[in-house]
C-alpha cells in the first residue's frame, strides 16, 4: 500500500512524498536541504520525481537531489534543459507508467502555466497548483484561465471520492475570500472558522465531493455570484465567469 507524507518548505510549500517499503516518489522539490533530511530520517530511497510544472519553487531543490541520487528518473511536463536527458521522461499527452507495481495515470492540465501535468493513482491525485481547497491556480506567470477552466472540468470528472493533494497553503486565503460571496453559506463559514482553528494542523489536502460544494470557482452558475462578478467583469459565458473571478482573486 502506498502511504503519503508532506514535507513542508519555503514560506507555503508542501513537498509530497510517496512511499512504499523503503523506495519513494517525490513531488516538486522546490528546496533539497529539508527533503534530503527527511529521507536520510525516514530511511527512503527516491526513485522517481514527479514535476507538476517548472516555476522555481518547485524544481529548485531538483538538481542537489541529483547529486545525492544520480540514477533518479524525473517525470517532467518539459525538458529541464540543466539536467540530463536520460534522467527525465518528458509528458506531453496522457501516460500510464507503473511504479510500485501500481498504475499511475499522468495527464496534462494545463492553465497555472501552459505545461503543467497531473499525477492520479486512484484514490490520489498530486496537482501542484491547479485546484486548492477553496480555490485554484492564478494565471499570472503564463497561464492561461480558459485552459485552466477545461484542467479544473477535467478533475471534476474523477472519483468524488479522490483526494487532491496540493502544493501550498492557500486554503485560509481561499475561504476569506469566498465568504465575501457566500457569507451565509454554511459550508464555508463552518470550513472557515475550522481552518482559522486548526491551522497549523490542516492537512492540505481534501476530498473532491466536499471541494465541489465549497469551492466557488465551481458554483459560477450560481445567480449571485454572476451578479458579483458583472460588476466588476462584464461576462457571457461560463469560462467568461471563471475566468474573471480568477482577475478577482486576483486582486483580493
Amino acid at each position: 500500500m502506498i502511504q503519503i507524507k508532506g514535507i513542508k518548505i519555503l514560506e507555503n510549500n508542501i513537498v509530497w512524498i510517496l512511499y512504499k517499503k523503503n523506495k519513494c516518489i517525490i513531488v516538486d522539490p522546490g528546496f533539497a536541504d529539508p527533503i534530503i533530511y527527511k529521507l536520510n530520517q525516514y530511511k527512503l530511497k527516491p526513485i522517481f520525481i514527479f514535476i507538476t510544472h517548472l516555476h522555481s519553487d518547485h524544481i529548485n531543490g531538483l538538481f542537489k537531489i541529483i547529486q545525492f541520487y544520480p540514477k533518479i528518473l524525473i517525470i517532467t511536463p518539459k525538458m529541464i534543459k540543466e539536467i540530463c536527458k536520460k534522467n527525465q521522461i518528458i509528458i506531453s499527452n496522457i501516460k500510464k507508467i507503473n511504479i510500485f507495481k501500481n498504475i499511475f495515470t499522468i495527464f496534462p492540465t494545463p492553465g497555472h502555466t501552459q505545461n503543467d501535468i497531473s499525477y492520479f493513482i486512484y484514490p490520489y491525485l498530486f496537482c501542484g497548483d491547479i485546484l486548492f481547497s477553496g480555490g485554484c491556480g492564478n494565471t499570472l506567470n503564463g497561464g492561461d484561465s480558459k485552459k485552466l477552466y477545461h484542467s479544473l472540468k477535467n478533475i471534476f470528472t474523477l472519483p468524488n471520492k479522490t483526494f487532491f493533494f496540493h502544493s501550498h497553503q492557500y486554503t485560509l486565503s481561499n475561504l476569506n475570500f469566498s465568504h465575501k460571496f457566500f457569507k451565509k453559506d454554511i459550508l464555508i463559514k463552518d470550513y472557515l472558522n475550522f481552518i482559522n482553528k486548526n491551522y497549523k494542523k490542516q492537512k492540505n489536502y481534501n476530498t473532491l465531493i466536499f471541494e465541489k460544494k465549497i469551492n466557488i470557482f465551481f458554483r459560477i452558475q450560481e445567480k449571485n455570484l454572476k451578479e458579483i462578478i458583472n460588476y466588476w467583469y462584464k461576462s457571457e459565458n461560463e469560462i467568461d465567469y471563471f475566468s474573471n473571478l480568477r482577475k478577482i482573486k486576483d486582486e483580493f
